[in-house]
């Protein structure tokens, strides 16, 4: 009977250990995921080519977007959704702001025109850029907005 009430009790506080110390993705951990997304993003042995647009894509694992969510509330990044609306959304533009973030690692992650097949606009798509940077590097951030509206604005 003690054995039985000792091996229980040994599980129960393994679980509890678990959750108390594992059962939360510290800090380090969300930045851990956002730097092997990136560094797998940034090997161009994970892209093929896709026989219908003619494009190199790749299928990295798993969506940086709760890690990065967690490190916004943790106050380590800052995010800005931000919509061009004289900057139309073209391979271009696509192309500059791709480049100007592999040459300026301080704009940790970036998506561009993020689409809901159900809902399109009528005419040309506006460009429309998620950022996530430290706060010290907004600089970076308002570059790459000017450049953009310099280069594209119609």
């Amino acid at each position: 009977m003690k054995l039985t009430i000792g091996i229980v009790l040994g599980f129960v506080l393994g679980v509890l250990t678990h959750f108390v110390f594992f059962g939360h993705p510290t800090t380090r951990q969300h930045w851990r995921v956002i730097e092997s997304y990136n560094a797998y993003v940034s090997n161009p042995a994970n892209y093929k080519p896709d026989a219908t647009t003619g494009l190199s894509v790749a299928s990295p694992p798993g969506d940086p977007t709760p890690s990065l969510a967690a490190l916004v509330a943790a106050g380590e990044l800052r995010h800005v959704d931000l919509v061009f609306p004289t900057v139309p959304q073209s391979r271009d533009a696509g192309r500059h702001w791709m480049t100007f973030c592999q040459r300026h690692k301080e704009i940790v992650f970036i998506s561009g025109n993020p689409s809901y097949s159900a809902l399109t606009p009528t005419n040309t798509q506006p460009l429309h850029l998620n950022i996530w940077f430290r706060d010290a590097d907004q600089g970076v951030v308002q570059t790459l907005i000017r450049e953009l509206e310099e280069r594209y604005a119609k």
